[in-house]
């Protein structure tokens, strides 16, 4: 992974000397629409042409008259944008259970292998998907460059774009755990079961990293919560190094350098395996998170989220440049 992994280790390293909790986000659907703001916010302040261009795209988009506009109504005339954003971005989450022809399970994800030292021969790992999150980006920012002039298509490409940056920043949408545990792979967290608490009810690993923290799909708090993350000192443009690395596939090794060092701990992360056809809520034994590793998990959240954000305007900027 070069320049770029020695980046991630070093912020790795500095996230985990501090350990105090923080508010923070990650990738459920009030996280996909936090990217979103944080973009807007972004380009309303570096690009606000570029805005324009995006809502003159969407508005060709199928859900722009049957939903989006109408939930516009209720939102101040000077959020419609930020609102808009906040809509497109959580859309391919919202398609799951509303749009299902439109649905697609393995674009959200790349599950690359990690098999930790020390297991045994006997664990076999599995390659990913053909079709995954990555030939997703890529094939939607085709769409875009080369897609012709179907207006709805682009749209439609558009809207993927928004929700597959985000996603690419979660770790666990980019690695899967082989081990004697987890022979078949742990889906990316999926198959782990896990509890915040020790009265807490019993999670998968996944849905920990997903949601990390908060349920509030508020547009005022979501709003409030971009602006304060983008005020931070280390999150400044100029403060991000990771930044410097445009290209999706290095976004998603940035992610699976994380999950496999933190979010699995090196392989040492101790949870309960999920039986065939049993949730995790049923296990009541489920092994509680340290709380350095929520902790830690908090703050790695807040970064990867601005950086989705700074990534998915910079992506923004430049679809826009490409002639009507």
């Amino acid at each position: 992974m070069g320049i770029c992994a020695n980046r991630v280790t070093d912020r790795i390293r500095l996230l985990t000397l501090a350990v105090s909790p923080l508010p923070a986000l990650a990738w459920n659907i009030p996280g996909h629409m936090l990217s979103g703001a944080i973009a807007y916010q972004v380009l309303q302040q570096e690009r606000p042409q570029a805005i324009e261009k995006v809502k003159a795209t969407l508005e060709k988009h199928p859900w722009y008259a049957n939903q989006w506009q109408a939930r516009l109504q209720d939102v101040p005339a000077a959020d419609h944008g930020l609102a808009l954003f906040m809509q497109t971005a959580r859309w391919a989450d919202d398609i799951r259970s509303n749009d299902k022809q439109q649905h697609r399970a393995l674009w959200h994800y790349i599950n690359w292998p990690f098999k930790p030292d020390g297991q045994p021969p006997s664990v076999q790992t599995r390659e990913p998907e053909p079709v995954n999150i990555l030939t997703a980006l890529a094939e939607n920012e085709g769409v875009l460059k080369n897609g012709g002039s179907d207006p709805e298509r682009k749209a439609i490409a558009l809207t993927w774009l928004f929700h597959l940056v985000g996603g690419v920043h979660q770790p666990l949408h980019t690695a899967q755990l082989f081990t004697v545990d987890y022979p078949k792979g742990d889906r990316g967290g999926n198959e782990i079961c896990v509890r915040v608490t020790q009265v807490a009810q019993p999670m998968d690993l996944h849905r920990f990293w997903d949601g990390v923290i908060t349920s509030s799909s508020n547009l005022t708090w979501l709003r409030n919560e971009a602006t304060a993350l983008r005020n931070r000192q280390e999150f400044q443009r100029r403060q991000l190094t990771e930044l410097a690395s445009t290209d999706f596939e290095s976004w998603a090794k940035e992610s699976y350098e994380i999950a496999s060092k933190i979010a699995y701990q090196n392989g040492r992360l101790i949870g309960a395996p999920r039986s065939v056809n049993e949730d995790c809520s049923m296990l009541t034994m489920a092994p509680v998170l340290p709380v350095v590793y929520i902790a830690i998990a908090k703050r790695i959240a807040d970064r990867r989220i601005i950086l989705a954000g700074y990534r998915l305007a910079d992506l923004l900027t430049r679809v826009t440049r490409i002639p009507d």
